[in-house]
C-alpha cells in the first residue's frame, strides 16, 4: 500500500466504518451506543461506544491475566474509546476487540472489577 496521506486517510475511513458496522450489529443490543460522530467528515482515527459499565468493561479489556488485551481509553462518564491506527491496525484486530468486549458483557467478566477509578485508565 502506497502510505501517501490520501490512502491513510482512505484506510481510517474503512476501518472507522467496519467498527460502526460491527458495534451495531454485536453491542448495540448490550446496552451500547455509539458516542463518536457518524459521519466520517466528523470524525478522527477513533471511535467511542458507551456503556453504563464502561469503568470496569475497560478494566476487563486491559487486564494482563486474560489471553487478549485491548488497550483502550476510558472517558467519562461512560465512553469506551477505541483508536485506531491505519498505518498498522487490520480489520481483524477490529473484529477480535468487538468480540472480546461481547464476551466480557455476555459472561459478565466486568464484574469482577471494582469501580476505584487511578488517574489514568
Amino acid at each position: 500500500m502506497d502510505a501517501g496521506i490520501d490512502s491513510i486517510r482512505i484506510k481510517s475511513i474503512k476501518l472507522t466504518e467496519y467498527l460502526v458496522f460491527l458495534i451495531n450489529n454485536i453491542l448495540l443490543p448490550l446496552e451500547f451506543k455509539i458516542g463518536s460522530p457518524l459521519d466520517e467528515n466528523f470524525r478522527g482515527s477513533h471511535i467511542s461506544i458507551r456503556h453504563p459499565e464502561a469503568f470496569k468493561i475497560v478494566k476487563a479489556m486491559t487486564d494482563e491475566k486474560n489471553n487478549m488485551v485491548v488497550i483502550p481509553d476510558f472517558r467519562e462518564p461512560d465512553n469506551i474509546r477505541l483508536g485506531l491506527s491505519p498505518l498498522y491496525t487490520t480489520f481483524e484486530e477490529l473484529w477480535l476487540t468487538v468480540n472480546r468486549i461481547e464476551e466480557i458483557v455476555l459472561t459478565k467478566e466486568y464484574q469482577k472489577y471494582q469501580e476505584i477509578k487511578s488517574v489514568v485508565t
